[in-house]
């Protein structure tokens, strides 16, 4: 898969997701412009650790991404030693909040690209 975000530190997760351990994940801003790359891939591609929720795979900081969205997912949290950032449990229901804010399509301002 290709390298997106500062220093090229993550990996694509479709044409608008790019994620890192260290760094979360980054839907539809600029740290993502490369992923849009992957759609003229011959082959696609499948970044991340293991597979999760329906079609995604773990991502950085417990996240399950598949190529349209993320969303926090217990059992994408890192169990095995790894460096991969840990959330709280208030850190992580706050992030899971966030992220279902900005995809509800009954908000009044459209949501805006940013780092989840």
């Amino acid at each position: 898969c290709l390298p997106c975000g500062p220093g090229e530190e993550g990996r694509c997760f479709g044409p608008s997701i790019c994620c890192a351990d260290e760094l979360g994940c980054f839907v539809g801003t600029a740290e993502a412009l490369r992923c849009q790359q992957e759609n003229y891939l011959p082959t696609p591609c499948q970044s991340g650790t293991k597979p999760c929720g329906s079609g995604g795979r773990c991502t950085a900081a417990g996240f399950c991404c598949d190529t349209e969205s993320c969303v926090a997912q217990p059992e994408c949290r890192a169990s095995d030693g790894s460096n991969a950032t840990r959330l709280d449990a208030p850190a992580g229901a706050l992030l899971l909040r966030l992220v279902q804010l900005a995809r509800a399509p009954e908000l009044a301002e459209p949501a805006q690209p940013g780092r989840y």
